[in-house]
């Protein structure tokens, strides 16, 4: 802990976590998670266990930790304690956003087209779906000087009584006015469409709490895609890291927050309770297990061995080498990511080999979370079959000669037994298939990657 944090008086407390003012510090909240444990929106569903507070903070504290060194905005600031951790205060914008990877929950009941038949796995979307259902509490809409009663219609309670809709589906969240529509019913059924409508202005405005200008999000429409933008990154960098240990992230929900200085940033918390998560066996691990009405024993169990899973998330560290046979070669574009250090090495595999094999044991040992390397030489391509037959990371020759003397190509693509070196005419897509390599350890060069790729299919 940085500071000496010290908690002052309540601010608010929901259904699993209470928020405290932070004395000397009143840009920071504490927040204290509780033991409860919710259900489909209803006081009849919430149990309690013991472990409750203590899992759902370590899980929310690491995941946050990995968002922040990959980069992306967090209020987050530090844990303090074992059921409790320090944020940035923020003005919450009262929207639920929802990414799923596969059809599951209430998506197949608006898609029932999409419910996979008995003893078969869920639909996977090539390009996750992104949806936006508007935050309200009994039918009321939250605004920072009061509520309004949006007229929601009621449902039924589990104890036989009626309570106001909340959290309706925004069908249309990219346009000018926002149509609600029910969570749960498909699009085409009477009753589906709510008949009810929001300006997203009255949602997307922040009040004169923030008081610097919102830089580069001047638009409602700027500030919707800069929250699926960032909600899709973030997911896919949770994605990554859980497919590390065999898990399958299948969905989640987060929230925004504006800070006083008008920034956009994650805030709320993210933890077993806002994902849906499936172990290496595709068994549940998540709340879902607590909806679908499980023993508290072993939801307890399950809440705990995620806690512990959480724990070995990890960017690892390693190493894009650029392997250039003279210095005179031209070196490809490489990004910037969080756990990938790019390095440049020149050493000729033709002219010096014992000072490429010097150089090449220096970097396995320097990185044991591995690496690749791209081996660029013109003329006779030498180099990458050199590297390749002396390390088991791969090696992706590249020749920026080739185009114009395509018979150099042939130097690298026929060769001998015990000597996998790959090959590519175009450097750009040399780096890219690298980083598709080092994906499959790093969720940060996984994210990088798969929001690219998604992007190229964006109706799939």
């Amino acid at each position: 802990m940085t500071y000496e944090y010290v908690k002052g008086l309540q601010i608010k407390e929901g259904k699993t976590k209470t928020i405290f003012e932070v004395k000397d510090y009143p840009g920071l909240v504490w927040v204290e998670n509780k033991n409860d444990v919710t259900a489909n929106d209803d006081e009849a569903f919430t149990k309690r266990f013991g472990t409750k507070a203590v899992c759902a903070t370590t899980t929310t504290c690491k995941i946050f930790e990995l968002l922040k060194q990959a980069g992306i905005p967090t209020a987050f600031i530090e844990q303090v304690s074992d059921t409790e951790f320090i944020m940035e205060k923020t003005e919450m914008v009262n929207l639920e956003v929802i990414v799923r990877r596969l059809a599951v929950g209430s998506f197949t009941k608006r898609r029932p087209d999409l419910i996979p038949k008995e003893g078969q796995k869920p639909s996977r979307f090539h390009r996750i779906i992104t949806e936006f259902f508007l935050k309200t509490t009994k039918g009321q809409l939250e605004y920072p000087n009061g509520s309004k009663d949006l007229g929601l219609p009621q449902i039924s309670k589990a104890d036989g009584g009626t309570k106001a809709l909340d959290d309706p589906l925004i069908q249309n969240a990219w346009e000018s006015e926002w149509n609600l529509f029910m969570p749960k019913l498909p699009s085409w059924e009477n009753g589906a469409d709510i008949g009810i409508s929001v300006s997203p202005a009255n949602v997307l405005t922040p009040s004169g709490w923030v008081d610097r200008p919102i830089i580069q999000l001047d638009t409602l429409e700027d500030r919707i895609n800069y929250m699926d933008e960032l909600n899709r990154k973030a997911f896919l960098l949770i994605e990554g890291a859980w497919a590390q240990l065999g898990f399958t992230l299948v969905d989640w929900k987060i929230e925004f927050g504006w800070t006083k200085e008008g920034m956009l940033k994650i805030s709320d918390v993210i933890d077993n309770d806002s994902w849906r998560l499936k172990g290496p066996g595709f068994e549940e691990l998540s709340k879902q297990l607590h909806r679908d009405g499980h023993a508290l024993d072993k939801i307890e169990a399950k809440y705990g061995y995620v806690a512990d899973m959480v724990q070995r998330l990890r960017i690892p560290r390693q190493v894009l080498v650029i392997w250039a046979g003279s210095k005179n070669d031209l070196k490809p574009d490489t990004p910037k990511l969080f756990g990938v250090k790019v390095k440049e090495v020149i050493s000729s595999g033709h002219k010096s080999p014992d000072n490429c094999v010097k150089v090449l044991e220096r970097l396995l040992l320097d990185y044991p979370d591995g690496g690749v390397i791209i081996a660029q030489a013109g003329l006779s391509m030498g180099l990458g079959p050199v590297l390749a037959a002396r390390t088991s990371w791969p090696v992706l020759a590249f020749s920026p000669t080739a185009k114009e003397h395509p018979e150099d190509i042939y130097t690298c693509v026929r060769l001998p037994s015990e000597v996998p070196s790959a090959t590519f005419i175009n450097g750009d897509n040399a780096v890219l298939c690298a980083l598709n390599i080092l994906a499959q350890k790093n969720p940060v060069a996984y994210m990088y990657r798969q929001f690219e790729i998604e992007k190229l299919d964006p109706n799939c």
